[in-house]
């Protein structure tokens, strides 16, 4: 079955079926943002590949190939560009988003683990990164630290999507994608768990507010 608002190209599905074996493969829309737009390609037999689509992935894919063992992101199974476009295809990653209802959270245990998985990738060794800007006070950021981004497995990170921003930079970027995403999937008043959580100084209301407003898409 195919509901692909788009026919892959050759070259995409090749990479695809090489992987999954055979052509009875099921295409399923995933989801679209300003990072591009995926599908989630299921073979019959079991396995599962992405393919993202956008103008630029060349970053994603350089991203994805250092972070690799570092932080747990997708492995590249191909990078082709026809269209016009990138096409970059990926393994799947284990786990669900962390606002996923399967895992049956509420909102403040889900910002408070947020906040705890962030602490805990902003310490990551990241010497010699190619990304960002090295200077005194930067980490190694995710660079769109939001929910559907962050995934969970047995209540722990198991994966992390949608890296082609990320490199050394302010933890203020991070801190204000998860402001943010809280308060777009839950509303108000769960930023300041995933702020302690996190280890950040006290903030008002006020500059809360601001620091939210600092993540645009």
């Amino acid at each position: 079955m195919r509901s692909s608002p788009l026919p892959l190209p050759p070259q995409v599905r090749a990479a695809v079926e090489s992987v999954l074996g055979g052509s009875a493969i099921q295409e399923e829309f995933a989801w679209m943002s300003w990072a591009g737009t995926v599908w989630r390609l299921t073979g019959q037999a079991g396995g599962t590949m992405f393919v993202k689509r956008a103008a630029e992935l060349a970053g994603e894919r350089e991203r994805l190939a250092w972070l690799a063992g570092r932080w747990p992101v997708p492995k590249v199974a191909g990078f082709f560009h026809e269209f016009g476009d990138d096409w970059l295809v990926t393994y799947e990653v284990p786990g669900v988003p962390m606002h996923h209802t399967s895992l049956g959270w509420d909102p403040d245990r889900v910002a408070k683990t947020l906040g705890e998985i962030l602490r805990g990738l902003h310490t990551t060794e990241a010497a010699g990164c190619p990304f960002g800007v090295g200077k005194r006070g930067n980490v190694l950021v995710h660079g769109d630290y939001c929910l559907p981004n962050v995934l969970v497995q047995d209540g722990k990170l198991s994966g992390l999507v949608d890296v082609g921003q990320s490199g050394l930079g302010d933890p203020e970027v991070d801190l204000a994608a998860g402001v943010w995403t809280l308060q777009y999937n839950f509303g108000k008043g769960f930023a300041r768990a995933f702020l302690e959580v996190y280890g950040w100084p006290p903030m008002t209301d006020q500059a809360i507010e601001k620091l939210r407003r600092r993540y645009a898409r």
